[in-house]
């Protein structure tokens, strides 16, 4: 068992459960979700996701899901960064997808009482907007998201 004590995979199972058929996960055999900026080659790869979601009419990706177990905003901010600098998305061996106005959803563990590190997201988030905002990338806008 991990430290995390089986939370990222409870909950990214649950996450994945709910947006079925229209999820892909990383951590199956299928799927390897594997973020790219300018090119498919592996020094291009940036970055990976837990799950991206995929809109059923359009057949693109819509959003793209990160499930941490601690809210740690060093972390968190090079995940938004990482991903807001790709353009690609492996999906498996042979499926690559753009990656355009993509919203990205951090659910983090739920802080320890003591802990202060969620309080800092908040801090974070503002700086983050602007430099999504305006910045060329392929995150449109993104949210935290406690979760027990």
């Amino acid at each position: 068992m991990t430290i995390d004590k089986g939370w990222h995979k409870k909950v990214r199972e649950e996450i994945y459960n709910h947006f079925k058929p229209n999820a892909f996960t990383s951590h199956s055999k299928i799927s390897e979700l594997e973020l790219f900026r300018g090119g498919t080659h592996r020094q291009n790869c940036l970055s990976d996701a837990d799950i991206i979601v995929i809109d059923s009419k359009t057949k693109k990706i819509k959003e793209i899901i990160e499930i941490e177990t601690q809210p740690n905003p060093k972390k968190i901010m090079g995940i938004v960064i990482a991903t807001h600098l790709c353009n690609l998305c492996r999906i498996n061996e042979d499926c690559y997808q753009p990656l355009e106005r993509i919203h990205l959803k951090i659910v983090y563990q739920k802080a320890k009482e003591k802990s202060k590190k969620g309080m800092k997201l908040d801090i974070i988030k503002e700086p983050l907007d602007g430099i999504i905002k305006n910045t060329n990338g392929c995150i449109s806008d993104f949210t935290f998201e406690e979760h027990d």
